[in-house]
């Protein structure tokens, strides 16, 4: 199985997780999740990722680093999540 861990900026979570704790969300249904990242040069991109059901999501909020279980299923240059849009 894959993983992936980045750190990020931003991270949303769509309507398909449940969170335990501040740290471990767990889907509950096949789910998505949208990471924002900030390179070297200050240049942002999104990246998306679906999850199985029953997975777990490690965020750690202190170091801004995500674990996820999963590989991108896809990536775009800049911020794409709806706080982004806003």
């Amino acid at each position: 199985m894959a993983h992936t861990v980045l750190q990020f900026i931003l991270i949303e979570f769509d309507k398909n997780w449940t969170r335990a704790g501040t740290v471990l969300y767990t889907a509950i249904d096949k789910a998505q999740v949208v990471v924002v990242v900030e390179g070297v040069t200050g240049v942002k991109d999104t990246y998306l990722f679906e999850v199985a059901r029953g997975e777990v999501v490690l965020v750690s909020w202190d170091t801004n680093l995500v674990y996820i279980p999963a590989k991108c299923v896809k990536k775009e240059p800049g911020d794409k999540t709806v706080y982004g849009q806003g």
